[in-house]
């Protein structure tokens, strides 16, 4: 009976997965997949818009906007055809899928290129530099984005899939930073767009040939042995290329992330310590060097030494630690200027917060009849706006509301704590400090 059950739902759970559940017929997925990969007519006309929104969106740094290029942009179809003609055995229809997504390439390099050629805006926003770093988190990202758009394109029924894929898999935005590195004549940039661009192509179609097969369609077309063996050589050596680098250059990154995340600790736990404010602070992971601007005692040179040698024990070979004081000879004016600013923005930021959160002034005789009223025997009332500072020298000051109450005698404890409570619902969305005075 156990047996028979584990059967049945092992049985119910393949079902639930089996991915020929709704297949569609063969001849209409292929007719789809050929479609997707011809240029000419409506789809080179819809790439050449594509593109432009899409390197406007980047230009402006605008997220919606580019989303809506990835929505439009045809470049995936001559990419799964790939895919598909390796699984089919197709060799005609890979040719023509590798031909005209170079078409669509170069039409796609060429439009982002002019465009930022004229284009007033010449600073490259977060969306533009973001193209620019490729890891092998944009490998997986282009390979389950591929599964998920040819499991898509084989079903029966309209799917709400293929959008998301779209901007999952975000083939314009890397192509059209090509184009603006290159009208600024950055190659750094050009060689990380255009790889983040090799990868997204070569694992979807990927992922669309290991699909295509796990799905079983039928083959096109019958080719030697010698071809078979030539193709999976060349989408071997291909996918390897791609990859590795891919895994090497999220490795660094994760030791980079790892290095700035240990040095912050290391300075954050000498100010707390030797009871020193730090002015500035600039770490450069890929060096393992760090150099930080302090206000404290000259006698703790030593702690620079101490947190490099710290840092090497953690895994984190070479690193140099350089301590500036303010008391040396050469005092870093620029970073002085840099940390008042950031406490005068700080303060800055408090009270307009404060302010914004009293929309209307509070009625003062208002309250101090109100007051009067639960305690008779308040006798006064001042308030005003101020500010706080902790003992800690880098905590930033914080605005607050002073209530200064003048009573008779001094009042209980748990009538001072009535009345801040009181006093915190009176005055909402302001941070309150009360205050007592005995009337003379």
């Amino acid at each position: 009976m156990n047996d028979r059950t584990t059967e049945a739902n092992g049985a119910g759970i393949a079902q639930l997965f089996n991915l020929r559940r709704d297949l569609d017929d063969a001849d209409a997925i292929d007719a789809s997949v050929r479609a997707g990969v011809d240029v000419a007519g409506t789809n080179l006309w819809v790439l050449f818009f594509a593109i432009l929104v899409a390197s406007v969106g980047l230009n402006v740094n605008s997220t919606a906007v580019i989303i809506g290029a990835m929505l439009i942009s045809p470049l995936m179809g001559p990419i799964v055809g790939v895919g598909y003609g390796l699984a089919v055995q197709d060799m005609r229809l890979i040719r023509r899928a590798l031909r005209n997504l170079a078409i669509f390439g170069a039409i796609s390099l060429l439009t982002s290129t002019l465009y930022f050629l004229v284009s007033p805006l010449r600073d490259a926003g977060s969306e533009l530099l973001a193209r620019a770093q490729p890891t092998l988190w944009d490998v997986l990202i282009a390979f389950f984005g591929g599964a998920a758009g040819i499991v898509a394109l084989t079903r029966r029924s309209i799917s709400n899939v293929a959008p998301g894929v779209a901007i999952a898999t975000a083939l314009m935005p890397p192509i059209c930073t090509v184009g603006f590195s290159l009208a600024r004549g950055n190659w750094a940039n050009v060689a990380g767009a255009f790889y983040l661009f090799l990868i997204n192509s070569v694992f979807i179609a990927f992922a669309t040939f290991v699909f295509v097969k796990l799905i079983k369609l039928p083959l096109r077309a019958d080719v030697s042995e010698r071809v078979r063996t030539h193709a999976r050589a060349i989408t071997t050596v291909v996918v390897l290329g791609v990859f590795v680098p891919s895994a090497v250059l999220a490795y660094r990154l994760v030791q980079e992330q790892r290095f700035v995340g240990a040095a912050t600790a290391q300075i954050d736990e000498v100010a707390r310590v030797e009871k020193m404010l730090v002015l500035d602070r600039d770490i450069d992971a890929g060096k393992h060097e760090v150099r930080v601007t302090l206000v404290g005692d000259r006698h703790a040179q030593t702690l620079g030494a101490d947190m490099a040698a710290r840092l090497t024990a953690m895994g984190f070979a070479d690193s140099k630690v350089e301590l500036r004081f303010t008391g040396a000879e050469h005092v870093d004016v620029g970073s002085l200027t840099k940390e008042v600013r950031q406490q005068v923005l700080a303060l800055s930021n408090a009270n307009a917060n404060a302010n914004a959160n009293a929309d209307v002034a509070p009625d003062y005789p208002q309250l101090l009849s109100e007051l009067k009223a639960q305690f008779p025997g308040a006798t006064g009332l001042a308030i005003g706006m101020g500010a706080a500072a902790s003992a800690d020298a880098a905590s930033a000051p914080v605005s607050v509301t002073m209530v200064d109450l003048v009573q008779h005698e001094p009042l209980p404890q748990a009538d001072r704590e009535r009345i801040e409570r009181w006093l915190a619902v009176r005055l909402p969305g302001r941070a309150v400090r009360v205050t007592y005075s005995n009337e003379k």
